[in-house]
């Protein structure tokens, strides 16, 4: 890879993270139905939605988790005796080379999407909000135990919640809380049973789920639960019911999943 092409790797919003993040068709599939469709399907059926500023929202909130991103995968990682690597050495050392570069052009690239989006009359308090997720991420890359379940969880909220309020312009509770339900508190039981960081939740396992193992039967019997939960929301007119579509297709995907998963570990 020459050195342009890192560069823009490191500086091109939402480059990186498909990089290392969502790699592949199935990478890119996975974060169309996890993140992507459940942010946009919510927020779209909200009053005084607006799609130009859900876009820009979207790429606001993902300029802070991408910083949040580099510096995990380039500067936490030397301070890890089993480091989780995502970029070559090569990139790793375009990075060394042009850090100072990278952080700045970033710098820049928020400045003026927060002017954009403050000229399209998103309050500055919101912009402010998740303009802190950059220290929520700092904070998450130097804690290394259970408390950091917690703060992956915050980010999480953060980031399904950005576009939202943001292409809205208030900070709405029930679409939010939605979100939240949708993906983020999935993956929260998931990872804390997980043992990461030598912790393990002796409630979840105990009560929720057993096993990481069995992660796919969870999500499995968590959205037909969550979709019974919508249905029934959307029919006492708490919430729309296309609401409901996309937890509908995470439903799905986590039946095809659990269903791969089988027929691979039979073979």
């Amino acid at each position: 890879m020459s050195i342009y092409r890192s560069l823009v790797l490191f500086t091109f919003p939402m480059v990186y993270s498909f990089h290392t993040r969502y790699k592949g068709v199935t990478g890119v599939f996975a974060w169309l139905i996890k993140y992507f469709l459940p942010c946009l399907m919510v927020s779209a059926l909200q009053k005084d939605f607006s799609l130009n500023l859900f876009i820009f929202g979207m790429i606001y909130i993902y300029e802070f988790y991408e910083l949040g991103y580099i510096q995990n995968d380039c500067e936490t990682i030397k301070k890890e005796s089993h480091p989780t690597l995502r970029l070559s050495q090569e990139e790793l050392s375009v990075y060394e080379r042009f850090k100072y570069l990278i952080i700045s052009i970033r710098l820049i690239e928020i400045a003026f999407i927060s002017l954009l989006l403050y000229f399209y009359g998103v309050r500055i308090s919101i912009l402010i909000v998740y303009a802190c997720t950059l220290i929520v991420f700092m904070i998450y890359n130097h804690v290394r135990n259970g408390f950091c379940l917690v703060i992956h969880l915050v980010l999480m909220m953060l980031r399904y919640t950005a576009p939202l309020v943001i292409a809205t312009g208030r900070f709405d509770v029930l679409p939010m809380v939605l979100l939240l339900f949708i993906y983020p508190i999935t993956l929260f039981v998931e990872r804390s049973v997980k043992g990461k960081f030598e912790y393990r939740s002796k409630f979840l396992s105990k009560f929720v789920l057993s096993s990481y193992e069995e992660r796919y039967v969870f999500r499995i019997k968590y959205y037909a639960c969550l979709l019974g939960v919508f249905v029934l929301l959307a029919y006492t007119n708490y919430c729309p019911i296309l609401v409901v579509t996309p937890v509908i297709l995470l439903l799905l995907s986590s039946i095809i999943t659990f269903k791969n998963k089988k027929l691979q570990y039979n073979k």
